[in-house]
């Protein structure tokens, strides 16, 4: 079951974002090649999870 660190949507986003990033920099062909595989795997991930909003965040007292 997922946690308040272990939010599907949330990992596949933040994975989405770093291999962008990853990609606007100088990379071989094969790092490069590997990033782009990486990046089109998250997208088809995020795409296939349920459009749920996350939970508020908790507050602690």
């Amino acid at each position: 079951m997922p946690d308040d660190f272990t939010n599907p949507r949330e990992i596949a986003e933040l994975n989405i974002e770093h291999f962008t990033r990853l990609l606007r920099t100088p990379l071989d062909e094969l790092t490069r090649a590997t990033v782009e595989r990486l990046l089109v795997e998250e997208r088809q991930k995020l795409a296939q999870l349920p459009n749920i909003e996350s939970p508020a965040p908790r507050v602690r007292e």
